[in-house]
């Protein structure tokens, strides 16, 4: 502009018919085109260096991963052009790099699948009984001959060694083990003889032990036990048969409850979610409970074979209308444990677990009238899935699990089975973690309170 102002003054001071006028004219519109490239140089000199250096760098990336992909009879082009040709190099080379790379995940894969297999059969068929136990006494692994032998209630995937063996004997196992040579003792439990090696990683860190033990020849197989079909509501009687080898070594670095739970993140701690059938809805008139299922929830995952679940004999008549509801007979639980047999079983089930359960107050209640009359104590933590569903989804029409499962878009299988509901009790509570997350809500303390606001609301709202 200023160069356009000086040619117009310049116009109007000198006539066209002087002979200045020329010179000036060629001198002027020399000066100006120097200056417009000088400008332009300045200008477009950052974005050039930029883009040579981005073709540059884009050249090196693809001699080094795609040089298959480059002919040698290519002379490079313009900045720009070169950059846009191996951009397109690049890009090509990684569709092709991400091909080669699902392939060999897909053979991994069926590669690991098949060890696991072969890992399977090879336990299943040891006439030993083999777990593995963690640092924290959890097992990680467990064969068919240690079910056998413990029983299914107590060695199970995910369970506590301390329902097995006393903690001492543990703890001496393990520091007995670090200070010996061959890592590897003989141990003697009441009647088992075995064996108990320790179990490190590469870099030598211990992550548990190995037991086996050698069953008495006149030990039978644990009989097989009763348990629901989900797929409708009514119970039906099986053989089980051995359960099939079941590990999952995720569990060595699962984080226990232990003395500073409530501060403890939600996703951290081990849960035990269970449900209960009953003969009616008055455990103070003497309804009594005819059904206990339970799962374990451990690192975010639903562990399958934990689980819980037996018929309780109610020792006392099943009304035709809870028959109903959840198909258990009296001809079912004739010959089923009275619930002064199961309850320490299933307490010894939720050792060192939070519980989780829908109204849970209903099922504690049945739950506490005989323990108190076995003087045994139920202090394990509770979590009421109910009011957190009262607090995440005011807009629900109901709170019932079958209404709170279809909302979150999970399938409904056994509803009204003890076992059934609690599955689904834990899907939804896994579901919940996610959206107490986002409102601030992440530990036990916190949830405890967010519950107790739920409750007394809903206190305050029975007034009106």
């Amino acid at each position: 502009m200023p160069f356009l102002a000086g040619l117009i003054w310049l116009y109007f001071q000198i006539p066209s018919k002087d002979a200045r006028f020329t010179f000036y004219l060629f001198v002027y519109g020399f000066a100006y085109a120097f200056w417009s490239l000088f400008l332009m140089m300045l200008i477009y000199r950052g974005p050039l260096t930029e883009i040579r250096r981005l073709a540059r760098q884009a050249e090196i990336l693809v001699m080094e991963h795609a040089r298959d992909l480059v002919r040698e009879e290519e002379a490079p082009g313009h900045s720009l052009e070169a950059l846009a040709n191996y951009l397109e190099k690049l890009g090509a080379a990684f569709r092709k790099r991400s091909l080669e790379l699902e392939r060999l995940v897909k053979e991994t894969t069926a590669r690991l699948r098949l060890e696991k297999d072969v890992l399977s059969l090879i336990l299943q068929n040891i006439a030993e009984a083999v777990l593995v136990v963690s640092k924290d006494f959890r097992i990680v692994l467990v064969n068919p001959a240690a079910v056998r032998l413990f029983g299914p209630e107590k060695a199970f995937l995910g369970g506590s060694a301390l329902s097995l063996f006393e903690r001492d004997f543990l703890v001496s196992l393990f520091e007995k083990l670090q200070t010996s040579e061959c890592n590897c003792l003989p141990v003697r439990v009441n009647s088992f003889k075995g064996s108990a090696c320790l179990l490190r990683d590469e870099n030598g860190t211990v992550l548990g032990m190995v037991l086996s033990f050698t069953a008495p020849a006149s030990a039978e197989a644990v009989p097989a036990k009763t348990i629901e079909d989900l797929s409708s509501l009514k119970i039906t009687e099986r053989p089980e048969g051995w359960r099939p080898i079941a590990y999952d070594f995720d569990l060595f670095e699962s984080i226990h409850p232990g003395a500073e739970l409530l501060k403890k993140p939600l996703r951290e701690l081990v849960y035990t979610a269970f449900d209960t059938e009953t003969t009616g809805l008055e455990p103070s008139r003497g309804d009594r409970i005819v059904a206990i299922g339970a799962v374990r929830i451990e690192k975010g995952k639903i562990l399958k074979d934990a689980i819980f679940h037996t018929l309780v004999n109610p020792e006392r008549p099943i009304p035709p209308s809870a028959t109903k509801i959840h198909g258990i007979t009296e001809e079912m639980v004739k010959d089923k444990p009275p619930l002064r047999e199961v309850l320490p079983k299933f307490l010894a089930f939720c050792r060192d677990t939070v519980l989780v359960a829908h109204n849970a107050a209903f099922d504690l209640k049945f739950l506490e009238i005989e323990a108190e009359k076995l003087g045994l104590k139920i202090d394990f933590p509770v979590v009421d899935t109910l009011f957190i569903s009262y607090g995440l989804f005011e807009e629900f029409e109901d709170h019932n699990l079958d209404t709170i499962a279809e909302k979150l878009g999970i399938p409904v299988a056994g509803l009204h089975s003890a076992l059934g509901d609690a599955f689904l009790t834990a899907e939804i509570y896994l579901r919940f973690i996610p959206h107490l997350e986002r409102r601030g809500i992440k530990t036990l303390e916190e949830l405890f309170a967010f519950c107790r606001k739920m409750y007394a609301l809903k206190k305050l709202q029975q007034q009106f």
